[in-house]
Parts: structure tokens; sequence; C-alpha cells
């Protein structure tokens, strides 16, 4: 950036509180220049904010290091950009390091190679989705186009870069990729990610919390306004802005007004309140999607993802089953559904002595144990009589290897003392719409035409699930060397 911007006027976006009311003041931008001496100070318009002082500047500057944001960073630094994530966490990973880690990915040449049946070329992807996007053609190409960079994402971490994904094991989920080390072991892929963007030479700011987009005098992004851990505020002037922050799912407000059916269950993030998909709309960008979720989760993901390898069953507190416990993802909506707000997930040493010792581990002490069916009555409260039936019940399912009740296939095995059980409830974990962007991943204004300098990915562009978000980092990453390489 030259030193032009030193005599350019300047304005500070404000994010969640600016779209709500904006409030407009003069302020002095400054310029630190390469001694560290504060430049002619210049008339800047800050929306919301103050002065308006760089003290740093970069080529890229991404906001959240989640696994968008890491994705994103490491082909322009490989290509000469001076690369700069910014995130309110301590360390890099974002909400997916802690998660089961499900990765469902279907268009990835490994997925050809371990599990043919499960493969869809992009034409397929095509055919396969089209009736859920009849009128929307442009919806169809946006999933056909993060479908194939899910593949492209899988087939990086394996071949190109040593991964090794769990084995295929038996489950319901065989286009699903696992880490190596069983569910919520994504740290292990996390680690090896965070290895390549350091490589590639990618510097990262921790503890500082995004605040606002700046724009010069012409409104066009120049950079980004921070607090940084000792509570001051950091201005980072950037050729572009990348805003991977993630969702929405802890902001209130806005999931009454975007998804009102999920409002008042639980929530289980915190700190996701769409401050960076409240800095584009500020910037001229446009909310697109904004809707409830596919699914909810439980509290303890114990409760439900034990259930994709092992046997497992599900009871609500009137001792009964609700749902087919190796289709996970029913277990929260089933719950409620049916009419209540908590269940009981049963196992036995199948699944507590299994590889999947993390998730087990999460749930801590809310797993509890007993080793009779009228002990289990007594420690939940679930009605003795009906816990009989319901386990002769699941007897006979296992003898004839048949559930009429939910369709289960798979784990039809009889559980044997001692049980272990825990108390689950719904929550919700994501949140689904963000900010409209174009195929490169561009922010887009109410024209559809790109906002300059500002881009998008994860899930603050409006992706769901892991692997959709690190392939919207990744194409994102080439967009960002087209634009501002050579």
């Amino acid at each position: 950036m030259s030193k032009e911007m030193s005599r350019r006027q300047f304005c500070a976006l404000g994010t969640a509180s600016a779209v709500a009311a904006i409030a407009g003041g003069m302020g002095m931008a400054n310029r630190v220049n390469a001694e560290g001496e504060a430049e002619q100070a210049v008339k800047a318009h800050a929306i919301g904010d103050g002065n308006v002082n760089f003290s740093q500047e970069v080529d890229v500057l991404i906001v959240g290091a989640g696994i968008s944001g890491m994705m994103a960073s490491i082909d322009p630094a490989n290509a000469g950009l001076n690369v700069l994530i910014v995130d309110q966490n301590s360390m890099y990973g974002g909400d997916a390091i802690y998660s089961a880690a499900c990765q469902m990915c279907s268009t990835a040449q490994l997925t050809k190679e371990e599990r043919p049946e499960k493969y869809s070329s992009p034409e397929q992807i095509r055919e396969k989705f089209a009736p859920y996007y009849v009128g929307n053609e442009a919806g169809l190409d946006r999933t056909v186009l993060l479908q194939d960079w899910t593949g492209r994402f899988i087939d990086k971490m394996h071949y190109e870069w040593g991964y090794e994904f769990q084995p295929l094991r038996e489950s319901p989920y065989h286009q699903a990729f696992f880490p190596k080390d069983g569910l919520c072991t994504m740290k292990s892929e996390f680690d090896l990610i965070n290895e390549k963007v350091t490589e590639a030479g990618v510097q990262y700011l921790f503890r500082t919390t995004f605040k606002t987009l700046i724009t010069d005098e012409n409104g066009t992004i120049c950079g980004a306004r921070f607090i940084d851990k000792d509570g001051n505020l950091l201005d980072i002037a950037a050729k572009a802005v990348v805003l991977a922050t993630g969702g929405y799912v802890s902001n209130q407000e806005w999931m009454v007004r975007y998804a009102p059916e999920y409002a008042y269950v639980a929530n289980i993030i915190s700190g996701r309140k769409g401050d960076g998909i409240a800095a584009g709309v500020a910037a001229g960008g446009v909310l697109s999607g904004m809707k409830a979720t596919s699914n909810l989760n439980p509290r303890f993901e114990a409760g439900h993802m034990l259930g994709t390898f092992y046997p497992l069953i599900a009871l609500l507190p009137n001792g009964k089953r609700f749902y087919c416990e190796t289709a996970v993802h029913n277990a929260a909506t089933g719950c409620l559904n049916a009419g209540f707000y908590e269940w009981y997930s049963i196992w036995d040493d199948v699944a507590q002595n299994g590889i999947d010792q993390e998730v087990i581990l999460h749930a801590g002490e809310a797993v509890q144990t007993c080793n009779s069916i009228e002990e289990l009555a007594e420690m939940t409260g679930m009605p003795l009589d009906k816990l009989q039936e319901t386990f002769a019940k699941w007897k006979t399912i296992c003898e004839n290897q048949e559930d009429p009740d939910f369709g289960k296939t798979l784990f039809l095995q009889e559980l044997k003392p001692p049980y272990y059980f825990l108390r689950n409830y719904p929550v919700r974990y994501k949140s689904l719409g963000g900010l409209k962007v174009s195929d490169r991943m561009e922010v887009l204004d109410a024209n559809d035409a790109p906002i300059k300098n500002l881009y998008a990915c994860g899930c603050t562009a409006g992706t769901e699930d892991i692997t959709p978000a690190a392939g919207s980092g990744m194409l994102l990453g080439t967009t960002l060397v087209a634009d501002y390489v050579g």
C-alpha cells in the first residue's frame, strides 16, 4: 500500500451495532510509516468509531482462524503475498476443532478409490440436487461448485499432505471421512493444516477481536479495525479483507429473526454473533439464505455419534425409542418432534471400550453407569415397566435383525450390563445463511456486483458444514492469487 493512502480519508464501518444504528462522525486518519513514525493526519469519516490509525499493513487480512480462513491463506501466501490471520480466540481451529468431525464428501478422488459406491461426479451432484433447486439455477450451480471443492479439500489433505483418515468402518455414513484417531479428534487435522499455513509464511494474531471494516474516501475497503488483548484499538491496512468469522448462532436477536423455530433451543456455541456478516452488510453487502439449519445437536455428542459405529439405544423420559439411532442427526429434532426436551442415550462396553474415546471424554461426568434395568430406571426416573418393555422389544429386534418401528439395519445387538448412559437435550450449534457471495467468494452488493477488496468464506458466506467451509476457503485462496499476484 503506497504513501498515497496516508493522504486519503478513511471510514471505519461499524458491525453488528452499526447495522442497528449507525452514528457518523469526523476523525483523523494516521498511518505509521516504515520507520514507525506517524505520517500526516487527514480527515476521515468514522461510522460508529473514532480516528483511524494504521499501525500495520498486509496484502491479505483474514478475519477468523477457522478452517475456511486457514485454507484461504495458504495459496496467496505461497504466491508471495503477505497474509495475516486475526482471531479472537487464543488458537486456530474455530468451532470445528472440537466437533465430532464427521466430514461428508462424495466428490473426492479418495471417495472414488476407497468407497466407489458413494462417489458422485459434479454432473451426478447436479442431477441429484436439481429437484431441490427448481427455478434457482444459481443456487444449484453454487451447490455443485462447493461440493466439487469439498472433494478437493479431502484429496489435498490425503494425497498432497499425507493425512490418513480413519479406515472405513461399518456405519451408515460411508461417504463421511473421520479423523484418524476417532470422533472428536479434529485437532490432528488442524495441526497439519496449521503446519502448511505456517510453512507458507502466514502470520497469526490471536486474542484480537474484530470490530469494523475500514474504507477510504472512495468507499473502497482498505483494512479493518480490531480490539487487542489489552483493550486497545488496532487498525490494520490491507489490499484485501477476508471475512471468515463464522455464523450467527449465538446472536439471539438474529436467531429470533431468521431461525425462530430454533431461537429458544439451548445454544452451545459462544462468540458467533455474526459480526463478520454484519460488517459485510455495513459495507454494502446483502444477506442470503438466512434460515434455520438442517438439524440440531445433542448437548453431548457421545449421545448420538456413538450410534454411528456402535450399538446404542435412545429413549425418551417415558422409556420409549423415538428415532433410528444410526441416523444420528435425527436425535435432537426427533426428541422435540416427540414433544420432549430431553432423552437418554444408552450403550454398553462395546462402545465404551471402542476407539472413539475422545467423544466420551467430552461428556465427562455426564456419563453414568448402572448394572441393571432396575437401576437404570431408578437413576433416570424412566418408568421401570416401560423400560422392561422397551428392552424386551429391543431383544426381539436383535433376534430378528429387523426394526419395524424405525428401520434400523446396523448394530442390532443386545446391550449387556454394565450400561452406560447420559441425559441429553437439544442444542443449536450452527447457523445457516450469511453474506451473498459470487462463485469467486467475493462479497456482492444489492446489484450482485462484487464489493472491491472484500471477500467471505465458510459460515460467513453461508456454508453449513466442515468440508464445504474448507472448500470455500480453498476456492477463495485461488481467487486472491488471481486478483493480487502478478
